[in-house]
Formats: structure tokens, sequence, C-alpha cells
């Protein structure tokens, strides 16, 4: 016999056997402290047909106080419905029918295979990113090695010469690039893109390079064939690399050949407002070109060459200077330049520019006006001079201002010049009656004069 609930007086308690519910009530006049369960397992309920069970669970009930779901006006509900009330009681749900159980179940597995398949895709998809090797860290350079090269040890290094054939398509398929090229690495000589890709490449690989705008053409793009904010898809193969070379063991050819290349590329990133890249260019170049050792047994002529080339260099590095407001160093590649050529228009003038930035005027107006002697039609030259006069004027007249204040001297107060003007034309009105009355007596008498004579 088991032993069943414990029931205090005003309580009532729940009981669930086999899904069927069945409301336990305490009558106010009897106190029951323990009630016998009947001596039938779950597993002998399970065993019955449903019928059996409503009928024994319906004797049994009416032995101890069970009541089941289907209650009338007689049961002891009625009686202790108060209860309740008072109790906030609430009947339990029904369970759901077997056609609910079902669909609900088919509704899990759907969810289930559907949260599957997208778990799948979310894989798929990783696994084809971590074929790439995000280079910088922030998604806009990353590179994926289609064929794997040689081995680690033939990587170049900064300052190699490497080859290696290259296409290049934008995002739209459109093709850019195709061919063959060879620079210096990481000498500024190419895009950003491909001087950090190719840092990493193996002699013999192939490998796909995914840039964005950011470390490619940026916000100008390249006419004609490439927009504004584009990325590129290079596909690569480094083909061969050259160790770095001395510069002594350069012909003269050679080197003038390499400084010309680099001049020309900082040009090109001076016209797309690049001055920090270009600067780096203009620095490699003179760096070839200006070597006092190797150039002091060259000819005449070939030092010439090379003494053209690299003033060209320091004349537009001192431009690139005075853009990001390096004034001293602007005034260093200025000066080299003009002692080399002392007359040299563009030296000149960016000198004097470069201390008119310090606040050196003076210094500045003597730069611009030797400059004017040698091109006096320099419409350029004259605006310069007179905006640094008229600073000048202006500083001189803040300076007397300023003595003035020391020694309590008042400022003498100009009339305006409107103020002028009309005195003047007062004045002139005001001779202007007896000039003309003058004139018509004199006219008056030559008339007169005039008739008697004739």
């Amino acid at each position: 016999m088991e032993t069943g609930l414990q029931i205090n007086t005003g309580k009532t308690q729940l009981m669930r056997v086999d899904n069927k519910q069945f409301h336990l009530i305490k009558h106010h006049q009897r106190d029951i402290k323990e009630m016998d369960a009947p001596d039938l397992s779950v597993q002998d309920v399970n065993s019955v047909s449903d019928t059996k069970k409503d009928e024994l669970l319906s004797s049994k009930s009416s032995d101890t106080g069970f009541v089941s779901d289907g209650t009338n006006d007689e049961s002891p509900i009625s009686e202790c419905g108060k209860d309740f009330e008072e109790n906030n009681f609430r009947p339990l749900p029904e369970d759901k029918p077997e056609e609910d159980k079902l669909q609900s179940n088919f509704m899990q597995q759907s969810e289930e295979k559907a949260k599957l398949e997208s778990e799948e895709k979310v894989g798929a998809k990783s696994e084809e990113k971590e074929d790439f090797v995000d280079i910088l860290g922030n998604g806009q350079l990353r590179r994926k090695v289609l064929v794997a090269g040689n081995g680690v040890e033939t990587r170049p290094n900064n300052g190699d010469t490497v080859t290696l054939r290259i296409l290049g398509r934008l995002e739209n398929g459109a093709q850019i690039e195709d061919g063959t090229i060879s620079f210096i690495l990481n000498d500024g000589d190419v895009i950003v893109a491909l001087d950090l890709g190719v840092a990493l490449m193996e002699v013999g690989e192939l490998c796909e390079l995914f840039t964005s705008s950011r470390y490619a053409y940026g916000d100008l793009g390249r006419e004609p064939d490439i927009p504004k904010d584009a990325s590129i898809i290079f596909t690569l193969e480094l083909i061969d690399v050259k160790p770095q070379t001395n510069l002594s063991s350069l012909t003269f050819q050679e080197r003038l050949q390499q400084g010309e290349d680099k001049r020309r590329r900082g040009n090109h990133l001076f016209g797309r407002n690049d001055y920090s890249g270009a600067i780096n260019s203009y620095t490699k170049a003179v760096k070839v070109l200006d070597d006092t050792d190797l150039n002091a047994g060259l000819d005449e002529s070939d030092r010439a060459q090379l003494e053209e080339s690299w003033t060209k260099c320091y004349n537009n590095m001192a431009a690139c200077q005075l853009k990001i407001d390096a004034t001293d160093a602007a005034i260093r590649s200025a000066e080299k330049v003009l002692s080399s050529q002392p007359n040299n228009i563009k030296a000149l003038f960016r000198l004097g520019k470069a201390y008119g930035a310090k606040g050196e005027v003076d210094k500045a107006i003597l730069h611009v006006k030797k400059a004017i002697q040698f091109d006096p039609e320099s419409k350029m030259l004259h605006q310069e001079l007179f905006t640094l006069t008229k600073r000048k004027n202006k500083e001189t007249e803040t300076v007397k201002d300023l003595y003035r204040k020391m020694l309590g001297v008042k400022p003498v107060n100009k009339p305006p010049s409107s103020q002028k003007e009309k005195k003047n034309s007062n004045s002139i009105l005001r001779w202007a009656v007896p000039i003309g009355g003058l004139a018509a007596v004199i006219a008056s008498v030559g008339v007169a004069w005039y008739r008697n004579s004739q």
C-alpha cells in the first residue's frame, strides 16, 4: 500500500495520474491526515484500457474524495466552490489532442532542419573566407594562394627587384591590367596593395589578391579605366626576384634611368595630391642621382645630366613640402637647388614662399624680387611680391601704432578719402562762379573792341 499526500484543513491539492486531472478537496467538517492510494502501479494503469482506467479511477474517487473533471452538482466541488474562489485556483489546461502533438512535432522538426541548413551555409561561407589571408586585419586587403610557390626562402625582401605576371579586373569583371611588370619592392613604385601583397609571395606562386580602393587608386581612380572608389582583384604570379644591387655596381645610364623613373613616379603622386608619397619618391631619386663620390668619377657631360635630374627632384620636393607646411624642409630643398643653379627661378620663388610662411617677410621679398629680375613678365611673381609688400606695410603700421601707445602719442586722424573728394569738389564750385563771371566780362570787352575796329 502506497502512502498518499497529507492534507491540512482548508487546503486543496492536485494529483495527476496517467494525464487525467483530479481535484482532491478537503471538507471543512473532516480532518484527513493521510489517505491510501490504490495498489496500482504505473505499468498497471498503462496496461488497461482507457475505459477501465476511467471506471477504476472513478470508483476510487468516490471512496477517497477524488473527483474527476466531469463533475456534477452533487460533487463536493459545489460545496467547496467558495474555497476555490478564495484561494484563486484555476483549472489546469486540458491535454492537447494527438493531432496537435503531431503538428507540434512536425513544426519542431522543420525548425531544426532549417537551423541545420543555415548552419551549413554559414559554415560553407566561413570555409570560403578561411581560404583568404586578411593581410592587414581590416578585410580591405586579402590574399588567397591558388598554386603554392617554391618555399618561404624564395620570398623577396625590400629593395629587391621583382618580376611578375599580372591580371587585374574590377568587381564587375572589367579587365584593367594584363601583362608583365617589374619594380623595386616597397620603394613606392606601385600601388600599396602590390607592395604589401607581393612581399608575401614565393617564386612560382600564383595567388589572388583583393584590394579595396584605399590601397589602390582611391577616390580619384585612374583615367580612363578605373573609376573612383573601385575595388580590384588581381591574379599574380611571381616569376623572378633579383636581390638589391649596390649603387656602386650600377652604370651611369642605369642610375640615370632609375632616378628618372622615381622622379616621374613622384610627379604622378604629386598630381594625385599624394604629397607624402611624392616626397618619398623624390627622396629615393636623389639618393640614386646625387652621390658625390660616384659622380666624381664621371665626365662633365654625365655629371650635368645627373645634376639636371636631381635639381628637378629637389625643386619638386620643395613644392610638396610647402603643401604640407614643412617650411624648414622646403627651405633646405630650395637652397640645395640654388647651390647648383643660383638663378633657378622656381627655387627662388619657393624659397620666398617658405620664408613668408615662417613670417620672415624681408627675406621673402628679397628672394621674390631676385626671381623677378630673371622673369620680369611673370604675373605670379608680381602677385606674390604685391602680397608680401602689403603684408610688410601692414606689419610696419602695426609696429608704429605699438610705439605710439608706448609713448602715449595719439594717432593723427586722417580724413577719409570720400571727405577729401567732397572738400575738393566744394572748392572747385566755390571758384567756378567768379572765374565764370570774369570770363564773361573779358568776352564782352573783346566783342566790343572787335566791332569798333571794323
